[in-house]
């Protein structure tokens, strides 16, 4: 080979060779970049934890702003007391309502197809006290509270009746409590949507693939904000219990559902893609289950 070309050659090559690897190098840290962020607060006053992790996100007004409706979603399914942990904790349904009165939202309603009977369910499990003094509408849905919308995405749901209230808000929370559930492993915020369906579509669910139509739903009723109640999960015998319990003392709060839900199925020493619904929830877009492409933000407050 001539010198000249040869030399040319040579060069051509590390060019090549050096665009190649900051490429790769490119691509790693393209590769390594968190996909959604995760926000877990520790402490024991559930107020001051709400607004440090609500603070990390952006603040409510990245949430709710003057005259907007919002919709808050606990769980609120069964008549039993807080300190059982199968509804989440009354302290933190106020201090969210509170918040966004605060800033300013025309409503708050809380619409919650219970299991038990709602005037006990409601008193037992402390929140219909803790939203007395607030304009926050605490109901049952009935029968014509309800609108069937279809969902494009669903692999096997394909329409849900929902509570209009859900679907006219500018602000739409997802509330629930972090605990073990017999048919879907875990009930944590996707699975906490079947409060805002109605009962012959839970029946459904049960029935057609229970994991599949939680993922298949959260393709279409998509939050703004997730708090997944963590101050105490049920290990065993939910979603009633009474049941084992630990206390993490810890709000889960996201954007990304599937990325909450990652995070707190871990407090239950559970392989976040190992729950179904979890896992068919990120094939299907939803959010992300990988802890790996996932940042966590701790707070201690």
């Amino acid at each position: 080979m001539p010198s000249v070309k040869r030399r040319s050659f040579l060069k051509t090559t590390v060019s090549m060779a050096a665009v190649s690897a900051l490429s790769s190098v490119r691509l790693c840290a393209e590769e390594a970049a968190p996909i959604s962020t995760v926000v877990v607060v520790h402490g024991k006053n559930i107020s001051r934890m709400l607004e440090a992790g609500v603070a990390k996100l952006g603040g409510w007004d990245a949430f709710i702003k003057p005259g907007m409706k919002v919709v808050i979603k606990p769980n609120i399914a069964w008549n039993s007391a807080p300190a059982q942990g199968g509804n989440t904790h009354p302290e933190l349904v106020k201090a969210c309502v509170l918040a966004a009165e605060a800033k300013g939202a025309a409503s708050i309603s809380l619409p919650e197809n219970t299991c038990h009977p709602e005037q006990e369910t409601f008193k037992t499990s402390g929140i219909e006290a803790a939203l007395k003094g607030t304009k926050a509408k605490l109901y049952r849905p009935a029968k014509g509270d309800y609108q069937k919308v279809g969902i494009p995405k669903g692999k096997i749901l394909k329409s849900a009746s929902v509570p209009k209230d859900i679907l006219a808000c500018g602000c739409l929370i997802n509330m629930p409590v972090a605990k073990s559930h017999s048919g879907a492993t875990l009930s944590l915020s996707m699975k906490n949507w079947m409060g805002s369906i109605s009962n012959e579509d839970r029946r459904s669910w049960h029935r057609d693939g229970l994991h599949q139509c939680i993922a298949d739903f959260s393709t279409f009723l998509k939050p703004s904000l997730v708090i997944i109640d963590a101050t105490r999960i049920l290990l065993t015998k939910g979603p009633q219990g009474p049941g084992e319990q630990a206390f993490p003392d810890e709000l889960i709060l996201s954007t990304d559902p599937v990325a909450a839900d990652a995070y707190a199925a871990t407090l239950f020493k559970e392989e976040p893609l190992n729950i179904g619904y979890i896992k068919s929830a990120q094939e299907l877009g939803v959010g992300c289950g990988d802890l790996n492409k996932i940042k966590i933000e701790r707070v201690e407050a």
